[in-house]
C-alpha cells in the first residue's frame, strides 16, 4: 500500500513539526537545567500558577499527562517546597507555595524569551499565521 502524495505532504509536515519541538524542547531543557527544572516541570508549573487552586486532576487534563506523571511531579513538587495543597471537602487543591512563585518569576522571562527567539527567522505575518493554524490543529 503506498501513501498519496498529499499523505506524503502531510506525514513531512508532522515530521517537521516533530523535530522542531524535540530542538525546542532540547534548548528549553538546556537553558531550563540551571533552576532544576525541565521543561514539563516548567510547563506544570506555570499552569498551576496561571489556574490556581487546581486539583490533580484538572492539571492532567490541561496538561495532558497521565494520573500518575503527575502524581509524581506534585510529590516531587512539594517536597521542593515550590507548591501548597489544600483540601476543601473531598477535593484537594494545588496552588504555587512562594518558593515555586520565586522559582517561576526568576526563570520565566528568559525561558519566554528563549522560545520566542525560535521563530526570529519568520515574519510577523508568518508568526500570527502559524498562530491560526497551530489553534486550528488543536482542535
Amino acid at each position: 500500500m503506498k501513501l498519496s502524495l498529499s499523505e506524503k505532504v502531510k506525514l513531512s509536515c508532522w515530521l517537521s513539526i516533530l523535530q522542531f519541538v524535540q530542538k525546542s524542547n532540547t534548548q528549553s531543557n538546556e537553558f531550563l537545567k540551571q533552576y532544576n527544572l525541565n521543561v514539563s516541570k516548567f510547563d506544570m508549573l506555570h499552569h498551576i500558577q496561571e489556574n490556581q487552586p487546581i486539583t490533580q486532576k484538572e492539571l492532567g487534563e490541561k496538561l495532558l499527562l497521565s494520573k500518575g506523571g503527575v502524581s509524581q511531579m506534585i510529590k516531587q513538587f512539594e517536597t521542593d517546597g515550590w507548591i501548597t495543597r489544600q483540601q476543601k471537602w473531598k477535593e484537594k487543591y494545588i496552588s504555587l507555595a512562594d518558593r515555586g512563585q520565586e522559582l517561576l518569576d526568576s526563570c520565566f522571562f528568559e525561558q519566554s524569551k528563549l522560545q520566542a527567539s525560535v521563530f526570529d527567522n519568520l515574519t510577523k505575518q508568518e508568526v500570527v499565521q502559524l498562530a491560526k493554524i497551530s489553534k486550528k490543529l488543536m482542535k
